[in-house]
């Protein structure tokens, strides 16, 4: 073997081991990342058929996360052809996260009705988010698979249309859903009311939240959520323009601030097409609470699946009592709510500057 040979060798084995360093340390199984397949194997199949909620104990808190990047592209005319292509998609992608033993499955922003033009008061189009035919189908993939699912969707809930994700048990039961707060001012003029709070939905392994894309905007939003619980916040999003920079300092500062895992989902660019700054994100995955990276999809349509351990506090160092102090709890102790009234002040909300 040449020279230049065996240098190739040792650095792709050193490459290796320093991969399997990092992944022992960041605590997850699962940076892998897989392009969705056009066909269920039967295989896949079996697996998903033979998975069983609490192989690891009905009470483990270490699960695995599976961000579902699709691509940005849409079949179809009229609007139950668009139904009948995202429900594919779909289906093809929960069988191949149940293939890898994922928990839990969070899809991008609106993934059920992308790209439907209606009027927002036509119900024949617009369905109940919790009621309707898609709830009725995605609970029942949810029970087929034992996943729990986090689908976002634009349907009507509490008597209006809204921007929501709805939440499945992977008993196929609903856990819950959570209407967008923070709407754009384009949601606004098409019609779409916003929500009016931030529940925490409590799932086996701990308690979730979702923010759905502008919410990130506004870090009071993971705030409240970190408030009330929220160990893993779910953020199905349509972000682009922002610049990568911007974008990801952002992102993580969500969970950082918040000693969350933030679990982002976006869209791959549309088939034949290269990313560029302008499109979606894209890259979806699960960033811990230090702020790492912990899978990413990357540009392409795939899956990107983490496994985390929600036992694992972050601990920061010397932050305000000791040497190791557990970050999110001493935020909780030093934080002074008194003081913050001008935060949630209506005065001081500000008028549209168009």
């Amino acid at each position: 073997m040449s020279a230049r040979g065996q240098l190739s060798k040792d650095v792709n084995r050193n490459s290796l081991c320093s991969r399997r360093r990092f992944l022992g340390m960041a605590g997850t199984a699962g940076l892998g990342i897989v392009g969705l397949r056009s066909t269920r194997s039967a295989q896949a199949a079996a697996d998903s058929s033979g998975r069983r909620a609490g192989e690891k104990g009905p009470a483990s808190r270490v699960i695995r996360i599976a961000a579902v990047q699709l691509r940005s592209h849409i079949e179809g005319k009229s609007p139950d052809e668009i139904k009948a292509f995202h429900r594919g998609n779909i289906e093809r992608a929960v069988a191949e996260a149940a293939r890898r033993e994922a928990d839990i499955a969070c899809f991008c922003e609106v993934a059920a009705t992308r790209g439907i033009r209606a009027p927002r008061d036509d119900r024949r189009v617009w369905e109940e988010a919790t009621e309707g035919p898609t709830a009725k189908w995605a609970a029942a993939l949810a029970r087929r698979h034992r996943m729990h699912l986090v689908l976002p969707m634009g349907a009507y809930h509490r008597g209006a249309f809204r921007n929501v994700a709805v939440l499945f048990d992977n008993s196929g039961g609903i856990a819950g859903a959570y209407s967008k707060v923070h709407l754009t001012w384009g949601e606004r003029q098409a019609g779409t009311v916003p929500g009016d709070s931030f529940p925490v939905f409590e799932f086996p392994f701990g308690k979730v939240g979702v923010m759905i894309c502008h919410d990130l905007s506004f870090p009071e939003a993971a705030r409240c959520l970190m408030l009330e619980g929220a160990e893993i916040i779910f953020w199905p999003t349509m972000w682009s323009g922002w610049g990568d920079e911007l974008s990801y300092t952002l992102i993580r500062s969500r969970a950082i601030d918040n000693a969350v895992y933030l679990v982002h989902v976006g869209l791959a660019p549309p088939p034949g097409k290269f990313w560029r700054p302008g499109m979606n994100m894209a890259r979806s995955g699960v960033i811990d609470p230090y702020g790492n990276h912990l899978s990413n999809a990357g540009f392409e349509e795939g899956i990107a699946i983490a496994e985390v351990n929600l036992d694992r506090k972050r601990i920061a160092p010397s932050f305000t009592a000791g040497p190791d102090d557990d970050f999110r709890a001493w935020v909780l102790a030093d934080r002074r709510p008194d003081t913050y009234g001008v935060i949630a002040d209506p005065a001081r909300r500000g008028k549209p500057p168009v």
